[in-house]
């Protein structure tokens, strides 16, 4: 599967999953960063698409002539995406070096309530500004002529360069990408951002929720930030060149419930907390949220990277909660440690 969605180098791929149970409403997207412009990719499309891409790869002969139209057949798939042009909101000079979408948003105060756009919250970092904070607007899911052209006319278009390609493809050099038209931008708007000529943002890390937003600077600063207020809900200092990180924290008090019933897990058993891992100390600190102390510091050293696994998606099943976790790899041995802290019981 090969799709072209923006004519520049690709900075970042984000995954941002839905931590609520089955029943819940929410949304689950691929957000694709560029310099200058960002490309939303909800779930709910790409994946049935990879699916059918990994099916067809395995069902069909892989050798022969239809072998190839197998292989050619894996490119013509398209999943329908929305992009934005940022350049405006983050300087066109300099453009952002990481970002993420942190999901939806509620409409602005004087919106029309009736209204069927979905607006939607990106966070990114950059040199001109520390962070901006964008609303991107999904001006396309209120007409029917805009679902037709973003849903239908793709898969449309991917079945006739199928049925041509099976007759034609010798004619096809096989492993190129599709020539793609540069799809229509959609609207995106500042809603705020922190210049700092002194200082340049470097990472953004999100939380599972998309509720909270850790942003790493130049100067060894860290920002909380609340992407629903769009406001700075605690800072950090002294940790320069850090990644940070958000896991689940077992509380004590829940401890004894979770090992008798390993086997079911409650989101209310856990509390949210921030990793923090400085390469220069060798350390990794884990705070509590929204502005608890430090649970634990862990020396590991400077051979080790940490690692965190993918956050499901399609929500949780519907009996237990799976929690974010965080591990450490030895750089050398190839061994993986567990971080898992404990967090006090308010009742001690």
């Amino acid at each position: 599967m090969l799709q072209v969605f923006y004519s520049s180098p690709v900075l970042q791929l984000r995954i941002r999953g839905d931590i609520k149970l089955l029943w819940s409403s929410g949304s689950e997207e691929l957000s694709v960063v560029y310099a200058s412009a960002i490309v939303r990719i909800d779930m709910t499309d790409l994946q049935p698409l990879l699916h059918k891409c990994l099916y067809d790869s395995e069902v069909r002969p892989r050798r022969g002539r239809f072998g190839a139209v197998a292989v050619t057949n894996a490119n013509t798939h398209k999943v329908a995406y929305q992009v934005w042009n940022i350049s405006r909101n983050v300087g066109m000079a300099s453009g952002c070096v990481d970002g993420v979408i942190s999901g939806i948003i509620a409409l602005p105060l004087f919106e029309s309530r009736q209204s069927k756009q979905r607006h939607f919250c990106a966070i990114t970092v950059g040199t001109s500004n520390v962070f901006s904070i964008h609303r991107l607007i999904d001006d396309k899911t209120s007409t029917i002529t805009s679902i037709i052209m973003n849903k239908i006319v793709p898969a449309a278009w991917s079945t006739f360069t199928s049925l041509v390609r099976m007759f034609w493809q010798d004619n096809v050099e096989q492993g190129q990408p599709l020539e793609a038209r540069q799809q229509d931008f959609g609207r995106a708007s500042l809603v705020t951002a922190m210049k700092d000529g002194t200082r340049r943002g470097e990472r953004v890390a999100l939380s599972p929720s998309g509720s909270l937003a850790a942003i790493t600077d130049s100067l060894g600063r860290i920002l909380l930030i609340d992407t629903q207020a769009n406001v700075v809900t605690r800072l950090w200092k002294g940790y320069r060149d850090a990644h940070c990180f958000f896991l689940d924290v077992l509380v004590d008090d829940k401890l004894s419930c979770s090992t008798s019933a390993s086997n079911y897990q409650r989101k209310q058993d856990f509390s949210l907390s921030l990793a923090i891992y400085t390469l220069r100390r060798g350390t990794v600190e884990v705070w509590k949220l929204r502005n608890g102390p430090r649970l634990a510091i862990i020396k590991c050293g400077h051979d080790f990277h940490v690692i965190q696994p993918a956050i499901p998606l399609y929500g949780n099943s519907g009996t237990t909660y799976v929690p974010t976790e965080l591990y450490i790899l030895h750089k050398r041995s190839g061994d993986i440690a567990s971080i898992r802290p404990r967090m006090p019981s308010m009742h001690k």
